[in-house]
């Protein structure tokens, strides 16, 4: 969308009376989930991420079809039908054909085998990867995997159904994703290994990033990574790390319940339905650079109205520039959900519960005294490790720490000591220099 001065910043639809304001917070961009029926299955995911990616689709097509078209396939190439039985053992009977190529995963999203959850949650990896297109995997196969790739290519179309629908709230961490994601891409018996993993870990730390960023949108500036401390998962969790107390799980159990009252408003002040949807930072620049002297008015008479539809006594401040007003919505925005005579607080509380259910459980454990942590184990360490380091052939330890930084993780020196242990003992770790100083990590792969 491009933007001049006089562009309209918010909705020209915005309610300016109470009738006229929603009785109900809806949301439908930015956030996978909602209060219930957010299951979802990855094998699904997957399947729809590769059909956005590839922009290839297969349809009507049935698991008995395929393996009878690869049947005939290799009757015609083979003089030995026995070898036939042989490879229907080796590559069908337990679906071992899948981890062939990850194009014949497009199988598993075929219409009417994936449900509104899987959709949902797909969408958040298009929308990172805005529109980002691989044509194929190079893929280093056999004769018999070519013929059996070759036989699903030919059941493929063209698929433009699954297009990015939002402008990245999080653009450093949208560019961390397709980077990576083109690297893996590379690598494609890794890809197919790792894949699930690659999106759980940027699920939960696009929610945890969003959920920091959500209130720093005044500056009008796309947000960077903001610090939330992890640790690996055999480490003991003092309260004298505060890094790890106070920023740690808590500041992001205590962020997330600002999405859904944030994210709901946003819906409401979208500038232009018909456009991708934009962050409330990005509203907030057009907002201070906009001339228009009614957006003012607009969003006082919208801050007005929605107070008294929710009937609220929060306190609204006199202002005369466009984005104080901003700010005012934005706080009746988060009050709604602080009015106990209403279903709201607990609304807000199961989307947060979902968060934590669905995104997050792979990434917060118990510690007993010190309470609830946020932990990388060693397999997120290895991915992490070898999508950052990348196309390098290694990277300094302390560049490592600031490429996991970009991507949402933050550790203390206690954790970079344990981090620095358990390279050594995977052995991918190289020291420069008598003093240790100059610690450099390999890939494992």
């Amino acid at each position: 969308m491009v933007n001049d001065n006089y562009t309209q910043p918010v909705s020209g639809e915005l309610p300016q009376s109470q009738e006229t304001v929603p009785n109900k917070n809806s949301l439908n961009s930015y956030l996978p989930l909602r209060t219930k029926g957010n299951e979802f299955d990855w094998n699904a995911v997957v399947g729809l991420v590769l059909r956005s990616l590839l922009r290839k689709k297969v349809e009507n097509y049935s698991y008995d079809d395929f393996l009878n078209d690869c049947q005939n396939s290799f009757k015609e190439k083979l003089d030995e039908e026995e070898f036939w039985t042989v490879l229907q053992k080796m590559y069908f009977d337990n679906e071992d054909i899948f981890t062939v190529s990850p194009e014949l995963l497009l199988f598993k999203a075929q219409k009417g085998t994936f449900a509104k959850s899987d959709e949902r949650i797909a969408l958040l990896f298009t929308n990172l990867l805005q529109n980002l297109r691989i044509e194929e995997f190079d893929v280093q196969l056999n004769f018999i995997e070519r013929e059996l790739l070759s036989t699903l290519r030919s059941k493929m179309k063209i698929d433009s159904s699954f297009e990015s629908t939002e402008s990245p709230y999080l653009p450093s961490l949208s560019a961390a994703f397709r980077e990576d994601f083109k690297f893996l891409s590379t690598r494609p018996k890794y890809l197919l290994n790792e894949i699930e993993q690659f999106l759980s870990f940027y699920a939960f730390t696009y929610t945890a990033q969003l959920s920091l960023a959500i209130s720093d949108w005044r500056t009008g500036e796309a947000p960077k990574s903001k610090p939330l401390y992890f640790i690996m998962d055999h480490e003991r969790a003092s309260n004298e790390r505060t890094h790890i107390k106070n920023h740690g799980y808590k500041l992001f159990n205590e962020s997330a319940y600002r999405l859904f009252p944030v994210l709901s408003m946003l819906e409401q002040l979208q500038p232009n339905p018909k456009e991708k949807k934009v962050p409330l930072w990005k509203i907030s620049h057009d907002i201070q650079n906009c001339k228009l002297e009614s957006v003012a008015t607009q969003l006082k008479n919208f801050s007005y109205a929605f107070r008294a539809q929710r009937k609220l006594d929060t306190e609204l401040e006199h202002y005369e520039e466009a984005i104080d007003w901003l700010g005012n919505i934005i706080k009746l925005a988060i009050a709604q959900f602080n009015d106990s005579k209403t279903e709201r607080p607990g609304i807000n509380k199961k989307y947060v519960v979902e968060v934590e259910k669905q995104l997050a459980a792979n990434f917060i454990q118990s510690r007993g005294r010190s309470g609830r942590v946020l932990v990388l184990n060693q397999d997120y360490i290895i991915l992490l490790t070898n999508i950052v380091v990348g196309k390098n052939e290694k990277l300094r330890f302390h560049e490592l720490i600031t490429k996991f930084q970009q991507r949402g993780i933050f550790v203390d020196k206690q954790t970079e000591q344990e981090l620095i242990k358990f390279y050594e003992r995977i052995g991918n770790v190289e020291r420069m220099s008598d003093s240790g100083d100059a610690v450099y990590v390999r890939k494992t792969i």
